[in-house]
Formats: structure tokens, sequence, C-alpha cells
């Protein structure tokens, strides 16, 4: 697919009249492939483009755009001028009428995601909201997102209460959008015991909910919504004490990643959809490993489990397969991700015996990184040994990104394939570079020292060769 930039320098160079002769769900498609901006800068390439911005079915409005770049951002950062430019754009876009025929059809926006700023002044947010409320209140968006934003840098417990003042107040006075908000992302409130029940029950629609940086003002903060359609949670870096699940029938994925306290903070009530977790965090030295049962008891139809250990301390603690199974019993797909380099593996497998049903396994070692000055002390982990006769029979597919041209690794993969007596495919992955997308936190860097990779293809061979060496194993190995 062509750039934006490429798409425009393009148009820059189409006659007037070829343009004219194009239709308009074609323009718009082209438009769509633009960010913003560039689609609004569109407008002055002819008459025949002035008015189609706004008829775009697909709307990114994203505060960045309205901010001045770096250098000059930390000079000229106003939130007041970027909030006051921001909102005239909402406007412009969502409650002008495009001048046809058709000016008379009310306006349908499929996809809308709108980020900006919780300011100081209410008639921004205000402006924003009545503005969407007046193009979803006929129920033909399929997505609706706000995603809200500090309006300071430096934060204090004092002004994260008075960013929740102002979202709640927001929330009340714009009634529409919230009643049919999809995905809403969260940052730096100070929240009050009962505010996120609130939030949910009030935003009937609500499907994915993020909370990010934030903090409550209580020991507890309780979720309970018996009727709310959320299928996504995700709480990021957030200073909760505890956060109780106590009631969200729909719930299908939890994310908790980078919590501040010994263990992660999440207790599960009545969440019997629950089918993906999703946990992430770098151990620091006042944490100590827990147990997953602890956890996830009643987490009973978990399917997918994803642990990340971001190259610190093992934050799990040992714990038998009987123990675990109740919770293991329906996981078809396991990744532990960022093992640090030195700790021995064979304590995985306990993976393959509390989950009887695991058809994909997922190991990834991590490119190194900086330690922090409060990590945890990275110690191997030791788990009970497995019976000599035990076999898993479901298991499909092993993959190791990361994976060395060293005795642990290729012992390890060996002891995969002795147990799991069907396994179909294994993929040995060389170490990828690092990046946000795959862990939280940290800066990271290829070992050369640590990694050797097998290149060519004698090396391949040979490393096939160990691993199948008195095998009767038919699982294809692929490796790179």
């Amino acid at each position: 697919m062509a750039s934006s930039r490429a798409i425009e320098e393009e148009l820059e160079t189409v006659g007037d009249d070829r343009i004219s002769a194009l239709p308009d769900d074609i323009l718009l498609q082209i438009l769509e492939r633009l960010d913003l901006p560039m689609a609004i800068r569109t407008s002055t390439l002819s008459r025949r483009w002035l008015q189609l911005p706004r008829l775009l079915s697909h709307l990114i409005i994203d505060i960045t755009h309205f901010m001045p770049a770096p250098p000059r951002r930390a000079v000229n950062f106003n939130v007041d001028q970027i909030m006051a430019a921001y909102t005239a754009a909402v406007n412009n876009l969502l409650l002008s009428s495009p001048s046809s025929s058709n000016s008379n059809t009310r306006r349908i926006i499929k996809r809308m995601q709108l980020s900006f700023f919780l300011s100081e002044d209410p008639s921004y947010l205000c402006s924003v909201g009545h503005a969407v409320g007046a193009i979803v209140d006929a129920g033909k968006t399929d997505l609706l997102e706000f995603s809200l934003w500090s309006d300071v840098g430096k934060l204090t417990l004092e002004h994260c209460q008075l960013l929740r003042q102002r979202f709640m107040s927001f929330s009340h006075s714009c009634p529409v959008a919230f009643r049919w908000l999809t995905n809403l992302a969260l940052r730096n409130l100070a929240f009050q015991e009962s505010d996120v029940s609130h939030i949910l029950n009030t935003c009937h629609n609500l499907k994915f909910l993020a909370l990010c940086s934030c903090v409550s003002d209580f020991v507890v903060l309780k979720i309970d919504a018996p009727h709310s359609e959320l299928l996504t949670l995700e709480i990021v870096t957030c200073g909760f004490d505890r956060v109780d699940l106590i009631h969200l029938p729909n719930l299908r994925r939890v994310v908790c990643w980078d919590w501040c306290l010994p263990n992660p903070p999440i207790r599960f009530g009545n969440v019997t959809r629950l089918h993906n977790m999703s946990l992430s965090c770098s151990a620091t030295y006042d944490q100590m490993p827990f147990r997953l049962t602890e956890l996830i008891s009643s987490a009973t139809n978990l399917t997918i489990l994803y642990l990340d250990f971001q190259d610190q301390m093992i934050w799990i603690e040992p714990q038998g397969p009987k123990l675990l199974y109740p919770v293991f019993s329906n996981v078809r797909d396991v990744y532990l991700c960022n093992i640090f380099y030195e700790c021995d593996l064979n304590w995985t497998v306990f993976v393959l015996e509390a989950a009887p049903r695991l058809s994909n396994f997922y190991l990834k070692h991590p490119c190194e990184r900086n330690r922090c000055e409060d990590s945890a002390e990275k110690v191997n982990l030791l788990w009970d040994q497995m019976s000599s006769d035990f076999k898993h029979r479901h298991l499909n597919l092993l993959e190791i990104t990361g994976f060395a041209m060293d005795d642990k690794m290729i012992n390890y993969t060996r002891l995969i394939m002795e147990r799991a007596v069907n396994l179909k495919r294994i993929r040995l992955l060389d170490q990828v570079p690092y990046d946000k997308g795959n862990a939280m936190n940290g800066m990271g860097s290829t070992s050369s020292n640590k990694w050797r990779f097998p290149v060519d293809q004698g090396e391949k061979s040979l490393i096939k060769q160990k691993l199948i060496d008195g095998f009767s194993s038919s699982a294809e190995i692929t490796i790179g």
C-alpha cells in the first residue's frame, strides 16, 4: 500500500478534469488512506474535493495533529489554543453539511476515533461531545472511541482528582455520545470506589476500557456492572491496591501490565466468559513471586494465557499440576515471554502438565535490556520434575523466539519433543529487535555474545540432526 505522502504527491500532479471524473466513493477511498491533516489539505486541490472530507465515513481526529512539532512543542505547548483548534475542526467535520443534492440526508460515520485533552475549559469538551452525539444518535456508528489525555506533564494526586472531576462532568454533560461509546481510554484519573461501575452502567455499548496510570482514593476499586457489554479491560501502570471484578458477565479479555504493588491487583468474581489473560511486569525489589491460582482461581474458562517477565525475576511461584489444572484445563495457547537468558527453562514444562488441551506453546527470550536500579534479583526457578512417564498428546506447535546454538536450548527443545508425543511443528526463530508492541518498558539490544543463531544451511542441518537424534518424531522443524 502506498504511503500517505506518496498518495498526496500523486494527487497534486493529477489534472482537475481527471479528478472531477471520479465518483465520490473512489475519492473517499483515497482520502481514507490519508491521515486527517492530509485529507483536509486535499480539499484545496480542486472544487471537486472541497466537500469530500465531510463525507468520510471513517474519521480519526488525533490531538497530536494540532500540536506544534518538536522542538517547538516544548516552548509553544498551549492546551487552550490546541483544544480551540481541535474543537473547531471537529465541529467543521461533523456538523457542517456538505453542499450536495443529498445535503438533507442524515450524516453517517461508521467509525470515529477521537483523542483529546481533558482540558480545564469544559466548553471544549461539551462542544466535542455534542457534535459527536449529533452524529451517533442515529445508531449507525459501529465504533466510537474516546482517548483522553491529561493537560499537564507532571501530575500530583490533586491534579488526578481534578481530572476525574472533569471526566465525570464531561460524561454527565454529553449523555448521547457516551451512550454510544464503544472504546474508552482514560489516563491519570484518581477514581472513587464506584466510578468505573458508573462508567460501565452509563456507557451501554462500551466494549473496550483502558485505564492507564490511574489511581484510586479507596483501597479497593470495585467494578460491578451486571448489564455491561464490556469485552476487554486493560489496566496499565495503575496504582490501585486492588481491583475487584465483581460482575462483568461478558468480559472476554483482561490485560494487567506493570503493576506497582507486590502482586497483580485484580481479583475475579463473576467473569464466566473470561478466556484471555495477559500479565506483564518488570519485577522490582519489593515484589515477591505469587501463586497463579491465588489470582485466577475463578477464571476456569481461560483458553489464552500470556505472561511477560520483561527480562527480570520470574514472578510466579511453582505449583503442582493438580492445583493448576482447574484453571489450565481449557487453555489452548500459552505465551511465556522475555524469560531472562540465564534462567533454566525446564520449569516451563509445568504448562504441559497442567494444560492437557494445550495446542500452541510460545517461548520468547528477550533482547538484553538495561537493568533498573530497583529491579528484583534474578533467581533461577526450580520446579518439581514431572513424572518420567508423562506424555502430552495435544500439543501441535512449539515456537521459540530467541533460539540459540547452545546445549541448554537444544536440550530443552528435545525435552518438549520427548513429552509432546504428537507434536506437529517446531519453529525456531532468531531474536527480534526490541519493540514496545511486544513487551513493556526498558530498552533492548541484541547481544552477539549470548546468542548464536544458526544462519547458514549447514548450521541449520546440524541443529535439526541434534534435535531428532534418537527420536522417531515426525514434527516439521523450521529454523529462521
